[in-house]
């Protein structure tokens, strides 16, 4: 049995998760860090520009493998990233969130045995690498564990090594290019899937659940303006609804950002304006001011890179948090 599948049933044990749940979590951060910009090196320096170069460094020289909070790496992820995360896996933000703050380490000194950060993951994790779309399945997982049983893993690795790879390829070729890439599909698609969080979402539930539903919304500003687009509005209108359910004490932030085109002051301006929207929107509705702040971060936090068309449309977002 490799380390990959040491971790994912060390993952289902301790969180009492099913196989097939710790198989699609392993997936999506591998997934992450293979179109994270300059690979496992990239996605650890995110971490190092949240203050946590020490921890970073404790995980690299194998000193230390402790769990990180969830609220840590939320931070250093982002929101969006962790609902988008909890949704492809079925998992509740704050469960997914908290079981990836425990594999994150020990999957860091899996894949960088003695601190040698590697330009490219090794086959056996290439073997769980999910996209979007779940390509890499729990069945091919199952397959190579009988596989493994019956002795002829040896023979099945590269194969599966190479399948994964020829479907990462398919799946980052469109990402990379404007081909393909439709505005209206993404956000019917995520207005559907936010909605559909909401209303599941029953009096009691915990803060970080209401803004993992939140965060699927993709609340699309046109060029320059600060006005919430109507296609918002009835996610919003519900939103405001479920808000007044929340937990005593729960303050949500609305956080403005943009992508990284202009100025980067006016950006900043702008995003603030677009946050307080959002957040005079829902007050409108009903929902507590005490409950709601907003703040602008202009381009300072991309979730995606500015070189392409998708990536700033990903950068152009609301995203919620709880303080």
């Amino acid at each position: 049995m490799g380390a990959m599948d040491l971790l994912v049933n060390e993952v289902e044990s301790r969180f009492g998760l099913s196989g097939s749940k710790a198989t699609s979590l392993l997936g999506s951060i591998l997934g992450l860090i293979q179109e994270q910009s300059g690979g496992l090196g990239g996605f650890l320096e995110k971490f190092r520009r949240a203050g946590l170069s020490d921890t970073v460094s404790s995980w690299l020289s194998g000193s230390s493998s402790n769990a990180i909070s969830a609220d840590t790496l939320q931070s250093v992820l982002g929101s969006q990233t962790l609902s988008s995360i909890s949704a492809r896996v079925g998992l509740p933000v704050s469960t997914a969130a908290t079981a990836l703050g425990f594999m994150i380490p020990k999957l860091v000194q899996t894949l960088a045995p003695g601190g040698a950060i590697p330009t490219r993951l090794p086959a056996e994790a290439m073997s769980y690498v999910t996209g979007a779309t779940g390509m890499v399945t729990a069945g091919a997982r199952h397959a190579v564990q009988a596989a493994e049983r019956s002795g002829l893993r040896r023979y099945l690795w590269p194969v599966l090594a190479l399948v994964a790879a020829i479907l990462l390829f398919y799946w980052l070729w469109p990402r990379s290019t404007a081909v393909g890439f439709n505005v209206e599909d993404q956000i019917r698609v995520a207005s559907e899937k936010a909605m559909s969080a909401l209303s599941a979402l029953k009096p009691g539930y915990a803060a970080p659940d209401l803004t993992g539903a939140l965060n699927l919304e993709i609340i699309n500003f046109a060029t320059g303006s600060a006005q919430v687009p109507d296609y918002s509005m009835p996610f919003l209108n519900k939103a405001a609804e479920v808000i007044k359910l929340g937990p005593s004490g729960m303050v949500v932030e609305i956080g403005g950002h943009t992508d990284n085109t202009g100025d980067g002051t006016a950006n900043m301006t702008l995003s603030q304006q677009r946050a307080e929207s959002v957040r005079n929107y829902l007050i409108q509705q009903g929902a507590p001011p005490a409950t709601l702040t907003a703040k602008g971060y202009g381009d300072t936090k991309p979730v995606a890179s500015n070189d392409t068309e998708e990536g700033r449309f990903r950068n152009r977002r609301i995203e919620f948090s709880t303080q």
